[in-house]
């Protein structure tokens, strides 16, 4: 295809490059300000540009390490039995410090580098007419051109070329033309094939996919359907607004990692508006600040979001607040991350976006005002929170780092297969430390460890059997699954508790019940019926702990660290056994962790419905004296410095003292 073909009006590529250049904000005063006031960015930038130039980069399957990607790259190439590794290459993170490190420095290698591998995989990857009538499963396939990764490039790497090279003699009117014909190509594909795999617009997927049309109609307003790329763009974002972002906070999908992505993603588009003179609606921007608050509540005392699903223990939430306040003009969320977050790491996290900033002065002077401030941000947001869309509980005692805070999910069907089989799992955070741990995504490969790390045994919740509560088929494949949902989430002075079951081992009904109680202890109750209606033969019951030094002593469980403890007690310990466990907090890399099994034989127990009862009391020094006596089925008495009463009433708990 020519270029003449792509466009509204006769234009040389010439011409066009000298309109392309009358919109672009030239990068000198950007990168001047950053060389004088943050000259730590520069190192940073450099080094990693070294790298970079030098073909050493971190992908999925790597190992968490860099590795040798080939000079020119290796675009076709899938590494490590890992779909991901080809299409974060093709997505040329990379070119983001390669640019940066060009416009920091005036060091025409960078940019030269960056221009050759454009030109490469230009010639690599040829898009042809024909393409366009590829069936839609095509585009979800491991190459190059998955529509995903044809969204991702046009918001995210592509126009980097533009916005630092564009300017200089390194981006000719020949190597413009180039560039346009591929994003032109990209584009009238991803326009086809994205609302057919979305139609719905309840997926991160096709956020990122109207976010690359609409970046590269606001560029290139000559494009013939540039107009129309615009409106479906926008309003394929409302919709995805509409879609994913739910009335109590958090994105649709229930993964806190995914969610902060949202952040960035819905916050972008908001910042390319203003840029290009147009607006969202109303709904949509309030919908965005409201769903903000989510990446504070996602985020544990410790300083990193729940890895809940398919998320990274990370400090994304730094980022959902940056692009808060680059939409909205409020610090608000960025300086609430502050409380928990180191204020090194803020403004590291932070600093990553300052060339998107629109007011790159502002954007420094008022994080400054976040990394300089001695005291806490006060929070005033409630410490029970329940998302009845995405069906997650998140409850604390406060607001302080070493709060008691945990996060309770329980939702089937699920809403797409980032989720895991963790039905009425939990993560729990105590007095400074990771204390039952979602183990996180670990990788995307489908393989014994991608299956491993969904599994319900690597969550902390009951198996009958030592059954998944549904079938696992694959990396991003499961069987078909029954209901289950939080259905009571309350305040009862003293202590608050969230309830939750579900039917997916029909006849059993498990319901489970977990209690924050004088911010103290957890209280988590699992009552299992139908037991005699079913062909059950065990009950597991699973805790996997963030801990590495675990034993069981006086049928009491005790994990210690060199931060805080952990004490585990329960009115029936069955046949308790310690087995290895993992926690991966990044991509690739895991770390040591153990699980508790209590495993309950169903023919012992001669009932129809068990229940169980055990605590989790963290602490500091010595151990907790606690006594639990179950009195009647579902009732029971635990003495920890007050006497409780904690009982079953219908699918309900209560507990005096």
């Amino acid at each position: 295809m020519q270029l003449q073909e792509c466009l509204k009006e006769q234009l040389s590529a010439a011409e066009m490059l000298v309109r392309v250049r009358s919109r672009l904000e030239p990068m000198t005063e950007k990168a001047a300000y950053i060389r004088e006031q943050l000259p730590e960015v520069v190192q940073q930038t450099v080094e990693a540009a070294e790298l970079a130039y030098n073909g050493m980069l971190q992908l999925p399957g790597t190992g968490g390490v860099r590795e040798f990607i080939g000079n020119p790259p290796v675009w076709l190439e899938r590494r490590h039995n890992d779909n991901e590794f080809l299409w974060q290459l093709n997505r040329m993170t990379h070119w983001q410090e390669l640019l940066e490190a060009y416009s920091l420095t005036g060091e025409r290698k960078y940019g030269q580098k960056v221009i050759d591998e454009l030109l490469d995989w230009i010639e690599k990857v040829p898009i042809t007419k024909e393409m366009e009538q590829h069936p839609i499963g095509w585009f979800s396939q491991c190459h190059p051109l998955r529509a995903l990764e044809l969204g991702i490039r046009c918001y995210k790497t592509w126009p980097l070329i533009l916005e630092h090279l564009g300017h200089s003699d390194l981006l000719t009117d020949e190597v413009l033309e180039k560039y346009m014909v591929s994003v032109y190509m990209q584009i009238k594909l991803l326009r086809r094939v994205s609302p057919l795999l979305w139609p719905k617009a309840d997926h991160n997927h096709f956020l990122m996919e109207c976010l690359g049309v609409l970046t590269t109609a606001l560029y290139f307003p000559e494009f013939k359907e540039a107009e129309e790329w615009k409106q479906f763009a926008i309003d394929g974002i409302e919709r995805c607004s509409e879609a994913q972002l739910t009335e109590d906070g958090g994105q649709i999908e229930g993964c806190p990692s995914y969610h902060n992505g949202c952040m960035f993603w819905f916050g972008l588009a908001a910042v390319l508006a203003a840029r290009f003179g147009f607006s969202f609606s109303q709904p949509f921007m309030e919908r965005f600040r409201h769903n903000l608050d989510y990446s504070i509540y996602s985020l544990r005392p410790t300083g990193k979001c729940v890895p809940v699903g398919d998320s990274n223990a990370n400090h994304l939430a730094v980022m959902g607040g940056i692009y808060g306040f680059m939409a909205l003009n409020d610090m608000t969320w960025v300086a609430l991350a502050s409380n928990w977050i180191e204020k090194s790491i803020v403004r590291e996290e932070a600093l990553r976006h300052i060339w998107r900033a629109p007011d790159i002065v502002a954007f420094k002077e008022q994080l400054d005002v976040v990394i300089e401030r001695k005291e806490a941000y006060h929070c005033d947001k409630n410490t029970v929170f329940w998302n009845r869309t995405i069906h997650q509980a998140i409850i604390r005692s406060g607001w302080e780092k070493e709060a008691l805070s945990f996060l309770f999910t329980c939702r089937a069907p699920i809403q797409n297969f980032h989720a895991h089989i963790d039905l009425m799992s939990f993560d729990f955070t105590a007095l400074g430390k990771d204390m039952i741990g979602d183990p996180g995504i670990f990788c995307y490969r489908d393989d014994e460890d991608r299956k491993q790390f969904k599994s319900s045994n690597y969550h902390s919740t009951v198996l009958i059997d030592e059954r998944d509560q549904f079938e696992y088929l694959g990396s991003f494949n499961y069987g078909p699954q029954k209901k289950g949902e939080i259905y009571n989430v309350q305040d009862c002075g003293f202590y608050q508790v969230a309830s939750a079951e579900h039917e997916n081992y029909e006849p059993i009904i498990h319901r489970r019940h977990i209690a924050l109680v004088d911010n103290k202890f957890l209280a988590v109750v699992d009552e299992l019926e139908g037991l005699r209606h079913s062909n059950a033969k065990h009950i597991q019951r699973y805790f996997h702990l963030d801990f590495t030094d675990v034993n069981i002593m006086d049928n009491k469980v005790i994990a210690n660290s060199d931060i805080a403890n952990l004490a585990i007690l329960t009115s029936d310990c069955g046949e308790s056994s310690l087995l290895p466990g993992r926690m991966s907090d990044v991509t690739d890399v895991s770390r040591d962790a153990i699980r508790v099994r209590y495993e309950h034989s169903v023919e012992q127990l001669n009932i129809d419905k068990a229940v169980f009862l055990t605590l989790l009391i963290p602490y500091y020094e010595d151990a907790p004296q606690v006594s639990i006596e179950q009195s009647t089925q579902g009732t029971f008495e635990v003495i920890y410095n007050e006497h409780y009463h904690i009982s079953l009433h219908n699918k309900d708990i209560r507990i005096s003292k």
